[in-house]
């Protein structure tokens, strides 16, 4: 006898449910690639959702609070304008509209309230990605398993797994390092990286070195490539695009040096954190670290950070690491959120 439709959709729900706990791993050329890199599932716990933002603990934020000596701040977010800023392909720029101002009172469409006071009332449109910003760890993934080993469809009409709340709800502080490779590699008077530059981990090694820098266990890293400025300039020595903008690239070693060193999270300039586009072994990968850092080792990515001045400044006085600050809003279910860190040296 044939199946009724409900005792049908009955039986696929429950199949599907089924998948959402299982979740059969679907084979991809990323699995290939990370066949021998480290991966941090069930580390701290099945139903963990801030990965490596759990090495940051009391004693962080102690060695953190232990690098101010000036008690200089700098935000490190970009402006948001309404209908201008560097975003990922398919994303737009901020969309920011006026409720309420002046306009409807002088046009008598509106009286003071009792005592006299006005007020202005103002609206967003925007991607929660479409400024400086921090990614929760189920925002990227490959195959059909998340972060933790979660089904990918923990993802639909909002994350119920590793949304970016979870890292709003813990927040980020600790001792963070300055990496200016744009400086260390760049040009002489820019101080950035050309476009389409590979960011290896000699490379950042090398900078730390020039910078006499010393890279501690759990700090944050933030990389400067001096790219992101492009964007505003009339006449920039090259032209900004998101897709071929420098940065990190994909490789064992530099996955393998992350995991022991506890990071955990890294922060750019960039719109990737990564180069989008790289080429490993004849095969093409876009954002192959993404599915690297956030879904297998948990390490938080933060993105289109201004760091050039925090960079002149270290640069003048010598100073690399700092106090972090930062907390992305929270979010329920949320891919990402806007964040405004702070550094303090």
């Amino acid at each position: 006898m044939p199946f009724k439709p409900s005792l049908l959709a009955l039986c696929t729900g429950t199949l599907i449910a089924g998948l959402s706990t299982v979740a059969i791993a679907q084979q991809t050329p990323m699995d290939t690639l990370q066949n021998d890199a480290p991966n941090n599932w069930g580390k701290w716990g099945e139903d963990d959702q801030v990965g490596a933002l759990n090495y940051l603990g009391e004693e962080q934020v102690k060695n953190g609070a232990g690098t101010i000596k000036s008690g200089k701040t700098f935000t490190l977010q970009i402006p948001m304008t309404s209908g201008s800023g560097p975003v990922f392909p398919g994303r737009v720029p901020t969309q920011h509209f006026m409720a309420t101002d002046a306009g409807v009172y002088m046009a008598g469409k509106a009286e003071p309230a009792p005592g006299g006071m006005k007020y202005s009332d103002d609206v967003a449109f925007m991607y929660l990605q479409g400024t400086t910003h921090v990614d929760g760890l189920a925002h990227a993934w490959y195959g059909n398993q998340i972060y933790g080993g979660k089904g990918e469809e923990t993802s639909v009409h909002g994350h119920t797994h590793a949304d970016v709340g979870e890292i709003g709800e813990k927040g980020i502080v600790g001792r963070a390092v300055l990496l200016d490779v744009g400086r260390h590699m760049g040009s002489d008077d820019l101080h950035r990286l050309p476009t389409d530059t590979c960011i290896n981990l000699e490379d950042l090694e090398a900078t730390a070195e020039a910078q006499g820098t010393t890279i501690n266990k759990r700090d944050i890293l933030v990389i400067r490539t001096g790219s992101i400025a492009r964007f505003w300039e009339e006449e920039p020595d090259e032209e900004w695009n998101a897709m071929n903008e420098p940065g990190l690239c994909h490789s064992n070693e530099l996955l393998s040096w992350l995991d022991e060193m506890e990071t955990p999270m890294i922060a750019t300039d960039n719109i990737a954190v990564e180069k989008v586009v790289q080429e490993i072994d004849g095969q093409t990968y876009i954002i192959p670290l993404h599915g690297a850092l956030m879904r297998d080792m948990g390490v938080v990515l933060s993105e289109i950070w201004w760091l050039d001045d925090l960079a002149a400044d270290s640069a003048e006085d010598g100073q690399y690491s700092f106090m972090l600050v930062a907390a992305p809003l929270k979010v329920e279910q949320g891919t990402g959120s806007p964040v405004n860190p702070v550094a303090i040296k």
